[in-house]
């Protein structure tokens, strides 16, 4: 056995992608292991759609949701109620000795290969350049105006609709689209459902192959600052009201990857307009903690995000935020 109990001794667990497999396995988290990469539903906060990533080629998971990561250790522990070290540690030890998992076959576990990753790329490509463009001033579709009198409602315009490339799906589920651009290049898209009941399970339908931490969703390069938002919803807003060096991170904790994507760009400070609530100021605390200078957005009170605001809130918003970081320059 390559781990062991020394009483006395610190516990120095080294677990890998097959003990995680079989902790996953046991709890019925994933289905199989024949591929190195899973999208679970996170079990440690009310996750709805699938946020947690579960690699196991590196033998570690981490949630987009609730922002918990760890190993199969660290998983056996918080799905029991944050056992103590020692417990987790057996419990962990008794799930890889146990009946369930010790006949796992790892000999055809493989990773998704690069083709594959591009023919998905290029089958959400072929579909968002595929529907017709839709002129949001003028159109002529009951279908089509449903969905914009529910857009108006939310307080977008036919403006901002056309200027961010919206399209109409015939999806009565999920009929409005948009394209996710980073620096302009299209990395996917992303459906928004209008019926009250759907939304209460699934908001946001994104493309198959479709990586949210690898994507910066805004036109950043060359900016001195950005304003930094959760979601799609929120950067269409900020665009809506004239302000275009804005990014959305998809979620309230931004990934490495989006993080080298500004710092490339050279970026010099990040104005975090991230959720008004507990999320979003943790986010904001993260951010701060990797990036040497970033600002508040300074919320009105009642105010959740950017997307719900109306034009005089936002301008209130913005420009008590300006004000700000105008005095606490040099």
């Amino acid at each position: 056995m390559k781990n062991k109990i020394v009483e006395n001794e610190p516990y120095t667990f080294k677990c890998d992608g097959e003990d995680l497999a079989k902790v996953l396995t046991y709890y019925g988290y994933i289905p199989d292991v024949s591929q190195s990469l899973y999208k679970i539903v996170c079990p440690f906060h009310q996750d709805v759609n699938p946020s947690m990533i579960v690699d196991l080629s590196e033998g570690n998971w981490y949630c987009f949701g609730c922002g918990l990561s760890g190993d199969a250790v660290k998983f056996v522990s918080l799905i029991n109620d944050k056992d103590s070290e020692l417990k987790a540690l057996l419990k962990y030890l008794r799930i890889l000795k146990s009946d369930k998992v010790n006949k796992l076959d790892f000999s055809h576990r493989h990773k998704r290969h690069r083709r594959q990753s591009e023919e998905l790329y290029n089958i959400a490509y072929d579909y968002y350049y595929g529907l017709s463009k839709v002129n949001w001033r003028g159109t002529h579709d009951d279908d089509i105006d449903i969905v914009k009198s529910y857009m108006i409602k939310r307080g977008f315009t036919e403006r901002a609709l056309n200027e961010c490339g919206a399209k109409y799906t015939y999806n009565k589920s999920y009929p409005i689209i948009f394209p996710m651009l980073d620096n302009g290049k299209f990395k996917g898209w992303v459906c928004r459902t209008t019926d009250k009941v759907i939304e209460q399970k699934r908001k946001y339908l994104y493309n198959e192959g479709f990586s949210r931490a690898t994507t910066l969703v805004g036109d950043y390069e060359g900016q001195e600052y950005v304003f930094v938002v959760e979601g799609y919803m929120d950067r269409l807003k900020f665009i809506q009201y004239g302000v275009k060096n804005v990014v959305a991170i998809l979620g309230w904790k931004m990934s490495k990857e989006q993080e080298e994507k500004l710092r490339k760009a050279k970026v010099k400070y990040l104005i975090s307009a991230l959720d008004n609530d507990d999320c979003g100021k943790k986010g904001t605390k993260y951010l701060k903690s990797i990036f040497k200078t970033v600002y508040r957005f300074k919320y009105l009170k009642g105010i959740k995000d950017v997307g719900e605001s109306n034009n005089i809130q936002f301008a209130k918003m913005l420009k008590r935020t300006m004000s700000e970081i105008q005095k606490d320059k040099p």
